[in-house]
Order: structure tokens, then sequence, then C-alpha cells
């Protein structure tokens, strides 16, 4: 059944916060909007929801209403003067001697500077738009003595944080350090805040609440391990304290998660606090809760984020330079060329140097072999066999290079006439640059060679290969 309605003529600080006090009362808190009596904004509303009035409103008026009977105040009204209440808590008392049980507190968030606990007392004035904190917001309404504020009991300016959430007295058994201290935080900083009451002279004191292990205590920086946006406090039946903190503060995020206060400095013994959950009573039936949108778990869509990028893998060994990401072109693909490691490069320049080396000391030694490619003239052909024969006297496809072993190359099919032959070619050592060089066998028709080519070849010494054999000249 619907119980009262509120026009707000606002969007924001509408307040809503809802709980029964210890004399069965409903306290409404409702946001800023209304500076007099004859409003039900900005107040704190009283009303006994188990009956009805004579007038036909859906719930009736507690009799010690403190404005009850004045023409120019609604009777629903139980204290004035807040902006915006958010986050109320009734105090259970000392389980011991049950001092301060029945007190209701409340956060009240502030306009520009100053954030504010305050006690909800029968008849008061909170001083908005007045004050603000302890002090004056208008200064014409903050000069009037006739007011009769009530002061906070505590005050922070927006250097700590800019929107206060209100918490409870811990009166649980689990942390008996805790026993007595209002707990609280700020929505905007995510900072939580505890106030520790001085009996004798009724003030209170700060105390601040780290979450976390004690290197993370010891910094004034770290101040929590959780969600940055404190969105409520709430308390279990056996007055163990939550809070409920979030990272994306918004009524349609899923996210968000729910915190227990536990003090490690000093726990209770084992077995002490045991506590029987007492049945909830409930005069209408029950609806069971049918929700309309599908749950994070019901919806199956793919994810949004797009795929991952291909990492190319690197083919050097560890220790190596990575190789660079291929970039797309629009040519034709190059061929990959696998890398090597830096002692296989090493060998492959030794080889090229050593062979060039070589390659350099027969063109000088003998000046008559010379790279020429195929099709072309033989390097042993001279001007006499072309007139001659008018072919080449050997094959143009056999290699120069000298050879790491004493074997004879085979030669080709010939492709002269049958008149003239193809002469066996051995391999011989200089004494100076120890290469094979290529010349004729005795049994075989010689090579004419160039004049300039026989004076360089008698200046050079060759030397055999055995013993018995003598250099061919």
């Amino acid at each position: 059944r619907v119980i009262l309605e509120i026009e707000e003529p606002a969007a924001n600080h509408n307040g809503g916060q809802l709980l029964f006090g210890l004399d069965g009362y409903l306290y409404i808190f409702t946001g800023d909007g209304g500076k007099f009596l004859n409003s039900l904004l900005g107040k704190v509303l009283r009303i006994d929801v188990d009956g009805s009035s004579i007038d036909g409103k859906p719930y009736n008026i507690p009799p010690d209403n403190p404005f009850l009977g004045e023409p120019d105040a609604k009777p629903e009204v139980y204290a004035y003067g807040v902006r915006n209440m958010w986050r109320c808590s009734v105090d259970r008392g000392d389980p011991l001697t049950g001092y301060g049980r029945g007190r209701i507190f409340c956060g009240d968030v502030g306009q520009n500077r100053y954030e504010e606990v305050d006690i909800i007392v029968k008849g008061g004035n909170y001083g908005w738009r007045a004050k603000e904190g302890f002090e004056c917001f208008d200064m014409k309404l903050c000069q009037n003595s006739s007011l009769d504020d009530i002061l906070p009991i505590f005050a922070y300016g927006h250097h700590v944080g800019k929107s206060v959430t209100g918490g409870y007295v811990y009166r649980g058994c689990e942390s008996p350090n805790l026993n007595g201290l209002y707990i609280f935080g700020d929505f905007m900083s995510g900072r939580l805040m505890a106030l520790e009451e001085v009996k004798k002279s009724g003030s209170w004191k700060e105390k601040n609440v780290c979450m976390g292990d004690t290197k993370t205590c010891s910094f004034p920086g770290l101040i929590n391990h959780h969600h940055k946006f404190i969105i409520s406090f709430a308390e279990d039946e056996a007055g163990e304290l939550y809070f409920l903190a979030t990272s994306y503060p918004s009524a349609m995020s899923p996210f968000g998660t729910l915190y227990k206060f536990m003090d490690p400095s000093r726990r209770a013994p084992p077995g002490k606090c045991k506590y029987k959950p007492l049945p909830v009573k409930v005069r209408g039936k029950k609806v069971p809760f049918t929700p309309r949108e599908l749950t994070v778990l019901g919806i199956s869509e793919t994810p949004t984020r797009s795929p991952l990028e291909k990492i190319l893998l690197p083919t050097k060994p560890p220790g190596t330079r990575q190789p660079t990401r291929a970039k797309p072109t629009t040519s034709a693909p190059k061929k990959k060329i696998l890398a090597k490691t830096t002692t296989a490069k090493l060998s492959q320049e030794k080889l090229k140097k050593t062979t060039q080396a070589k390659e350099k000391q027969i063109n000088t030694s003998t000046k008559t072999l010379k790279k020429v490619p195929p099709n072309k003239k033989s390097l042993l052909q001279t001007k006499k066999d072309k007139q001659a024969t008018g072919k080449p006297s050997h094959n143009p496809k056999l290699s120069i290079k000298g050879a790491p072993e004493k074997k004879k190359t085979k030669p080709l099919k010939p492709t002269k006439p049958k008149d003239v032959t193809k002469p066996k070619v051995w391999l011989q050592k200089t004494e100076k640059t120890k290469k094979e060089v290529k010349k004729p066998v005795k049994s075989q028709p010689k090579v004419t060679v160039s004049k300039k080519n026989q004076d360089k070849s008698k200046k050079t010494k060759n030397i055999p290969f055995t013993k018995k054999r003598k250099p061919f000249k």
C-alpha cells in the first residue's frame, strides 16, 4: 500500500532514508527544499504505520510529535533544518550497560565547505540554511540567536571528502576494541572514519580507519584496499558491521563489493560470540521477486572488445635482439630469411675472407684464370686453339676454386671434333701461395699459353706432390 507521497521540486538532494526506531515508529528523512515547518522537505518525519488517521490518511501521527497541534507546522515533522541526510542508523546501546540505546545518527551532506554528522533530537533545528557544519553559510540567518541551532557532533572539510555516508555504532562481539565507535565514510574520497565519544564532556574524537595490512596502514596516503565509492553501511543481527562499495556509482551497475569490519588487534575468545537468528514476522503475503531484465549471466552476447593482436614470436635464441614486427605491404611478398646465430655468421665471414684471399692469390700467380660466365670463352683457351678448332679446349663450367682434396676432376663429354682431344688437368700447389693451380699432364697434348703468362709462370717455383715425381714445367 502507498503510505505517503511527497513531490520533489529537484532531481537531487532527495534523501530517502527509511528506518524504524526502537519506539516502533517509522522515521523518514527527506532532502532539501523546504525552509519552514509547513513543508515536508528538508525534515525528519515520524509516523505510525500501524493504523490510520481520522482524516483518511493511511497512517497515524504519534501523540508525542513535537509540532503536533501547531497551526503553521506539519504534524509529521520530528526535526528540521537538515539538507540531505544520507544514511542514518539507530544505536543498539552498550550490550552490558545499555548506554546510548535508541540514538539516531545521520550523515548530512554539505554544500560548499563542510560535511557533518548529527544525532537526531526531537524538535531539533540543525541549522540549514543558516549554518554549514560549525560555520555560517547565510550571514543574516546565522546571526539570529532565536534559531537555537543544534551543532553537529563532527564536521570535516572538503579536503577530506565531499559527500558523507552515514554509518553505525559498533555493538558487536567479535571485535571488542570497536565497541562504541561510530564508523562512517565518505562517498567521493572512499575514506573510512570513526568517532569515539568522550562521556565526561560529551564531545567526539576522530579516529582513522585503515583497511589493509600493517605495511599499507603505515603510509597516510594508502587508506584502503576497497572500491572508492562507499554507498552504504549495514548491520547484521549480531551487531557486526559491513559496508558496500563500488567502482562505478550507478544504480544500473551490477558491480559492487560487500566488506565486513574485523579488528585484527583484538578478537573475541572462540565460542563466545554465539547468536540465534530471530525469525522475521511478515503480516502480508511474500511476493516472489521476478526480474524483468536479464542478469549478467543470462546475457549471451559476444564481447565488444576487439580481438588480441597476433604477436610474432622471435626466432633468435634468448639474449639476441628481437625482430621488429612485419608491416603489411601491397607489394609482392618477400622471402623470409631465417635468423642465424652470431657464431654461424662469424664462421661464414671467415670462410668468405679465406676463399677471396685464395682467389686473389691464384689470379696474381697465374694471371691466366679469370671468372668468365658460362657460354663464353674458356679460361684456358687461347687464340691459337680458337683459330684451329673454333671451339673452347675444355668445359667452361669447370670450377677453378682451390679444392682441399687431391682429386682429379672428371671432364665432361667432349663437344669438339674428333681430331682434337681434351687435356687432363691435375692440381699443384705453389710454395708461396700454397694454392692449387690447374696444369696439363704430360701424356696429354699441351695447351699453348701466351708469352706474358709464360714469363710469369717461370718465376714461380713448383713443389711436387711426391718426392719421386718431378714437377711439370
